[in-house]
C-alpha cells in the first residue's frame, strides 16, 4: 500500500549500518510521558439504500450545497444503464457510495461522478467504489472536475477498468473560466484505467498516499475511438501539482507524464515505468508496492455499507451558511485534514493565550464544539512550518486539524486542557523533540529490518517517513522494515538500543 510523505530533515548524527548492530545513542533528557496518537478502529457497517438504474437509461443524481449523499449502492448491472452524479455549490459530502456493475452504456461521453465546487467552496467525497469499470469502446469517464472553482477532497477511492478516463481532474485548469479549483486525492487505488489513471491540472492539486497500477496495455479497455494509452499520472495544463508518497507502476506507457504546459513534482514516491516531461523528482525510488491501501473499498457493497474505516466520525464540509446538513454529526471529528487538537481553557481563566508550531499544516475546525474563532490565526512561515496562535477563556476553547508534527508549544498548562486525537495529553506528549529516520534508499531493492528502544516516548512520524503494516510501536520499543523508502519517528529521552539487519542509513537528530 502507499506510504506517507517524507519531509526533508537536517541530521546531527548519521551512520551506515550493515548486518546486525547494537548501538547506544545519547539523546535528550529522559522523559516518562506516553506517546500521543490516534487509534483507528474498524468502521461499523451501516445499512444502505440501493438505487437500481433500469436498462438503457441514465440516472442523474444531484447533490446540492450543504447536502450529504451517503450509504448508497447504485446498481447499473442492467444492459445500457448509466449513472451521473453531479455536485453543486459548496459544503456537500458524498460518502460511502458504490457503483455496482460494468458501465456498458455506449451513448455519448458522459462522466459518472462530476465533483466540483463554487469559488472558495469545499467539498468532500470519501469511501467511493468505481472499481467495476466500463466495457471496451465505452466513452464514459469515471470522474471529472468539470467547472470546479473550489477545493475538492477525494479520499479512500477505488477506480479501476474505465475505458475513456479514470480520474479526469484537469479540466478546471484549462483556463480561469473553467474554474482553476484544486483537487486533493488521498488514499486512492487506481488500476488499469485508459488515457490516464489520474490527471491533475491546477496549482495546488495533489495525489498522496495512493497506488496507481497499469498491469499492461492489454489489460485496458479502449476508449470510444479505439485508442489505448493507459498512462499512470498526468500533469496537464498548469504547474504546481504534486504526487506525494505514492506507488506508481505502469507497463507499456508513461508512469508519470507532464505535457501541454503541465508540470509537477514527485516527492517520496516509488515509481516503475517512464517519467516523461517537466517532472521534478525528490526522493524517488523503485519497487512500488501495488497492493491496495487498506482504507480503500474493494466492492460496491463494502463502500455503501461503510465497512472500511475511511473517516470514521468525520463531519461534512461547511456549507458556507453556518448550517450543517441533517446527516452530520456535530463536532464529531473533522471538517479538514489531519488529527484534531483541542485546547480548552479553565473555567476561571480569562483571555489566556497559546501558540504552537507544526511541521506541516494546520487548519481551523469550523463546526461543532470547540471551534477556532476568527481571531485565531494560522500563519505560514514559508519553511514548511505553520504557527498557530489564539486566545480563549472561561471554559471555552479552540480546535484545529493538525497534519504533521507539533514541534513546539507555548502555553501555561495549568490553565489549559489539551486533547489530541480524542485523548487528553500534555504538551510534552505532543512535542517529542528528537527525530530518528531509517533510510533504505541507498539499496532500493533490498529489505532492511530494524528495531530500537528509547527511554522516553516514541511515535511514528508520518511527516518524516512512511507508514507500513509491519511497523509497530509499543511501550518505547519499535520494530519495522524499509524497502527502498524511509521510516521516521519522533521520540523523547535517548535511544537505548538499536538492532539492524540489512543496508540502511540511520539519522538521529537531537531537537532539545
Amino acid at each position: 500500500m502507499a506510504r506517507d510523505e517524507t519531509a526533508r530533515e537536517r541530521s546531527s548524527e548519521e551512520s551506515l549500518l550493515n548486518r546486525r548492530s547494537y548501538l547506544k545513542l545519547a539523546g535528550a533528557a529522559a522523559a516518562s510521558v506516553a506517546a500521543a496518537g490516534a487509534s483507528s478502529s474498524s468502521a461499523k457497517a451501516a445499512s444502505y439504500d440501493t438505487i437500481k438504474v433500469p436498462a438503457n437509461s441514465k440516472k442523474t443524481i444531484k447533490v446540492g450545497p450543504g447536502e450529504t449523499f451517503e450509504n448508497k449502492l447504485i446498481d447499473i448491472t442492467a444492459d445500457g444503464a448509466h449513472v451521473k452524479l453531479l455536485t453543486e455549490g459548496s459544503g456537500w459530502t458524498v460518502r460511502n457510495v458504490g457503483v455496482k456493475g460494468q458501465n456498458n452504456n455506449m451513448s455519448g461521453t458522459y462522466g459518472t461522478f462530476y465533483l466540483r465546487c463554487t469559488e472558495e467552496g469545499e467539498g468532500l467525497a470519501e469511501n467511493i467504489y468505481l472499481g467495476d469499470g466500463a466495457v471496451d469502446r465505452c466513452g464514459h469517464a469515471a470522474m471529472s472536475d468539470w467547472d470546479n472553482h473550489g477545493t475538492v477532497t477525494i479520499r479512500n477511492i477505488h477506480v479501476q477498468g474505465w475505458a475513456a478516463d479514470g480520474m479526469y481532474m484537469s479540466h478546471a485548469g484549462v483556463s480561469k473560466s473553467h474554474g482553476m479549483g484544486e483537487t486533493h486525492v488521498e488514499n486512492a487505488f487506481l488500476k488499469n484505467n485508459n488515457i490516464e489513471n489520474c490527471r491533475l491540472g491546477t496549482p495546488g492539486s495533489y495525489i498522496k498516499d495512493s497506488v496507481i497500477h497499469v498491469e499492461s496495455q492489454d489489460a485496458v479497455s479502449s476508449n470510444q475511438s479505439g485508442q489505448v494509452n493507459a498512462r499512470g499520472l498526468w500533469f496537464k495544463e498548469q504547474s504546481g501539482m504534486k504526487a506525494i508518497n505514492c506507488d506508481i507502476s505502469v507497463t507499456g506507457s508513461h508512469a508519470v507524464f507532464a505535457s501541454d504546459s503541465g508540470s509537477g513534482t514527485l516527492e517520496n514516491c516509488r515509481v516503475e515505468g517512464p517519467v516523461t516531461g517537466p517532472v521534478e523528482q525528490v526522493n524517488v525510488s523503485g519497487s512500488p508496492d501495488t497492493s491496495p491501501p487498506a482504507s480503500v473499498p474493494m466492492s460496491a457493497e463494502e463502500a455503501a455499507s461503510g465497512k472500511i474505516d475511511s473517516s470514521d466520525g468525520t463531519t461534512s464540509p461547511s456549507s458556507g451558511d453556518g448550517q450543517q446538513s441533517g446527516d452530520q454529526q456535530s463536532g464529531d471529528s473533522t471538517d479538514g485534514q489531519g488529527d484534531l487538537l483541542e485546547l480548552v481553557a479553565a473555567d476561571d481563566a480569562s483571555k489566556v493565550k497559546y501558540e504552537f508550531t507544526v511541521e506541516g499544516s494546520a487548519r481551523k475546525k469550523t463546526s461543532g464544539d470547540p471551534t477556532a474563532e476568527a481571531g485565531d490565526s494560522v500563519t505560514d512561515n514559508g519553511d514548511g512550518t505553520v504557527t498557530v496562535s489564539g486566545v480563549a477563556g472561561n471554559g471555552y476553547g479552540d480546535a484545529f486539524f493538525v497534519d504533521g508534527a507539533i514541534t513546539s508549544m507555548n502555553l501555561d498548562e495549568s490553565v489549559w486542557t489539551l486533547r489530541y486525537a480524542g485523548s487528553e495529553v500534555n504538551a510534552d506528549d505532543l512535542t517529542l523533540p528528537n527525530k530518528l529516520v531509517v533510510d533504505g534508499g541507498n539499496r532500493p531493492r533490498q529489505a532492511c529490518d530494524y528495531s530500537f528502544e528509547v527511554s522516553g516516548a516514541v511515535r511514528k512520524s508520518t511527516d518524516l517517513g512512511s507508514v507500513q503494516k509491519s511497523d509497530t510501536v509499543s511501550d518505547g520499543t519499535v520494530t519495522g522494515t524499509v524497502f527502498g523508502g524511509k521510516d521516521g519517528y519522533r521520540f523523547s529521552g535517548e535511544v537505548t538500543g538499536f538492532d539492524l539487519d540489512g543496508p540502511a542509513n540511520i539519522s538521529v537528530e537531537d531537537g532539545s
